[in-house]
């Protein structure tokens, strides 16, 4: 099988890459009225976390937690790619291909990984052809007008593939593989005196943080909570249908 994964990272796919556009754009009227001062310490804040990502979607502060307990490393590749592209102008557009690259690191590593697995389970061959070397390199080097133009992610791509692909297939709306709120509610209860807390050495306070982040954030609360179920079954000897019941009862107090 072919799957199209890497696109989305090499091109600039994603919504959330698209709006780190608008967190740093200024428009003439902001500049005309607003004070330098008050810019400048704007953009000094967004240097610590200069784009959004995948793993936090809200307000800085709830991204910056989450990654800071989960994987403190692409918390501080954030503002090390935003550095590296010292140079391309204007911020905005160097925010976004900071953000394209930094999913090539976080995001599209959980993608590949995820179906590896899956396939092998199944017995197929699984191919990822957007993520040729040589198609690698000449996407990391595109600018943002060849990756997002007109409110329209991967650009370049659909308007290659206009050729060969039916208009309605190319420009549907993107439809991902969610699972339904259902099954997660409630569940972040399982991470009060679960393995996951212990592990990641939580104080009380940041416990409470996370929790409120995890009934508010359903991305949020499904990692979390599917880490602290593979701890238990790995490291608690649980079963299968034991956390299942405990899913179960956690949807049900919940209601």
């Amino acid at each position: 099988l072919l799957t199209g994964e890497g696109s989305d990272e090499l091109f600039g796919g994603y919504k959330w890459q698209a709006s780190t556009i608008r967190l740093w754009r200024q428009s003439w009227l902001r500049r005309l009225f607003r004070p330098k001062a008050a810019r400048d310490r704007k953009f000094a804040r967004l240097r610590r976390a200069p784009f959004r990502n995948s793993i936090g979607r809200g307000s800085p502060w709830d991204r910056n937690i989450v990654l800071r307990a989960l994987s403190p490393e692409l918390n501080f590749l954030q503002t090390k790619l935003f550095d590296r592209l010292d140079g391309v102008s204007p911020d905005c557009d160097r925010a976004f291909l900071a953000s394209c690259l930094y999913d090539l690191y976080s995001h599209l590593q959980d993608l590949l990984h995820r179906h590896d697995r899956l396939s092998m389970a199944a017995s197929v061959e699984l191919r990822v052809p957007f993520l040729e070397n040589r198609l690698i390199d000449f996407a990391m080097h595109l600018p943002r007008r060849h990756k997002y133009r007109n409110r329209t992610g991967k650009w370049l791509l659909k308007k290659v593939a206009e050729g060969y692909l039916p208009r309605e297939n190319i420009h549907a709306a993107k439809n991902g593989f969610e699972m339904s709120g259902a099954f997660s509610a409630g569940t972040q209860g399982l991470l009060r005196g679960g393995f996951l807390r212990d592990a990641m050495k939580w104080s009380a306070s940041e416990l409470d943080d996370l929790i409120d982040m995890a009934g508010s954030e359903e991305s949020s609360r499904l990692r979390l909570v599917g880490m602290e179920m593979l701890l238990r079954l790995y490291l608690g000897g649980e079963t299968a249908g034991s956390l299942t019941e405990a899913l179960h009862a956690e949807t049900r107090g919940a209601k």
